[in-house]
């Protein structure tokens, strides 16, 4: 434990602590981790501006859909080749996330790096805030930052969203094995004090910062995150908390991290499991890529994961990233594909209705023998809501994809983002509110 704040907490409940040169062993009894599984909430909603927009972050659910991770690299797949992300980016990463239809919850999509550090993190927040109707979460690189925000955080919620939780905090506190950081632990608990959702993480590696065996590395990051909710709900008994694993494999060819192995999704479907076991919601990861760019890898291996995450059971699912090489480059392209491969996953999701009407035996034995179902009301009433409809998919005669001008799936992809960019209107924050928020830190 790093942590002074942490520290007194724990001690203050009983932890023994053993020092040693400025190094801060705790010990969490069972008795504690048991207590505070009592008091964590099963369920938390956080709200969006537009109308009926909301996150319910529950067991049992069907999954949320987002991004997560924060790339300063943008991919142009016209010329292969990569640049610096700008503010101008972000914004036009956050519209399209807004505009995207299976994307529930969104959280920054992309590190800019054209203004001073000491604003990144109120810029991020605040852009973010006046670009989506949609909730979303927010992480923080400093101090100085944080602070900014948790004012903002008041200001919003009782002026725009009536009182409402809107936002969660995301914090990385864990440095695996079995540390937990001085800043990110604090912030997670002046946050849990404040009242807002908690969405801490381990990333553990296996092999690296965690045993090299599933098994083991499941055992660490489990470790890792009870610690992290003892310390939430000793700040806050009651404190929204979401149990959040992002692990990570190894290359043991080159020493590399690798996002996009097949035991990714098995670390993050067995995670979810624990937090099943525990019965609180939990954030995993999906559908990443190892892949230099927008090709088959990137296709097998995004595709390859998020249903098993999903069918798992997982509360949310960071799997609308835009990322490519190994979460260190964004794609607009990308952006678009993500959301089609979770369309598909949610319609596998919804599975097949059992009722009397969807079995339709009356209706098989009217038709009868030789007829056909095409001009049936019961087709029209149901053909919509029953196949799924894909947004970029190329399904048309030969001879009319050839008259289109044969395009492929990226440059689909670029019409649809290009299209939401254009024509997705987002109503901004009221201005005398926005301006109320920006007079915390003016420079963004």
């Amino acid at each position: 434990m790093d942590s002074d704040k942490a520290l007194e907490l724990l001690k203050a409940s009983g932890v023994r602590v053993t020092s040693d040169g400025g190094r801060h062993i705790a010990f969490l009894p069972e008795r504690l981790v048991e207590e505070s599984l009592k008091t964590v909430p099963r369920s938390y909603v956080l709200y969006g501006r537009g109308e009926g927009v909301e996150a319910r972050f529950e067991r049992g659910n069907p999954p949320l859909f987002g991004p997560s991770g924060v790339p300063h690299l943008v991919f142009e797949n016209e010329t292969c080749t990569r640049r610096q992300a700008g503010i101008n980016d972000y914004l036009t990463f956050v519209k399209l996330l807004d505009g995207l239809s299976n994307v529930d919850f969104i959280s920054p999509p992309c590190t800019f790096t054209d203004l001073p550090e000491e604003t990144i993190d109120f810029a991020t927040f605040f852009h973010l805030s006046n670009t989506t109707l949609k909730p979303f979460s927010i992480d923080f690189s400093n101090d100085y930052g944080f602070r900014a925000v948790l004012s903002a955080v008041e200001i919003l919620k009782e002026s725009v969203y009536g009182g409402k939780p809107f936002v969660q905090f995301g914090f990385c506190p864990v440095i695996s094995p079995l540390r937990l950081d001085h800043m990110g632990t604090d912030q997670l608990i002046d946050t849990a004090k404040a009242g807002i959702p908690v969405a801490p993480i381990s990333m553990a590696q296996s092999g690296v910062s965690a045993p090299v065996t599933l098994a083991g590395t499941l055992t660490l990051m489990n470790a890792e995150v009870l610690s992290v909710l003892v310390v939430s709900q000793l700040a806050r008994p009651g404190a929204p908390f979401l149990y959040g694993t992002i692990p990570g494999s190894t290359n043991f060819m080159t020493g590399d991290l690798l996002t996009a192995s097949p035991e990714l999704p098995l670390l993050n479907a067995a995670a979810t499991q624990m937090a099943d076991y525990y019965g609180i919601p939990n954030w995993a990861t999906a559908g990443r890529t190892d892949s230099k760019m927008l090709d088959i890898q990137a296709g097998y291996e995004q595709a390859s994961s998020i249903p098993w995450v999903a069918l798992a059971g997982a509360t949310y699912i960071s799997a609308v990233g835009g990322f490519l090489q190994s979460v260190n480059v964004l794609s607009l392209e990308k952006f678009v594909i993500d959301n089609e491969v979770v369309g598909l996953v949610k319609r596998i999701l919804k599975g097949i209705g059992t009722d009397d009407d969807h079995f339709a035996l009356g209706l098989i034995h009217s038709v009868g023998p030789g007829g056909n179902f095409l001009a049936e009301a019961h087709t029209a009433r149901h053909m919509r809501s029953e196949f799924h409809t894909s947004q970029i998919s190329e399904n048309s005669y030969w001879e009319a994809w050839l008259e289109n001008g044969k395009p492929d799936a990226l440059q689909r992809a670029r019409k649809k983002a290009d299209d939401i960019i254009s024509s997705h209107a987002v109503p901004p924050l009221p201005d005398d509110i926005a301006r109320k928020v920006k007079s915390i830190l003016p420079n963004i």
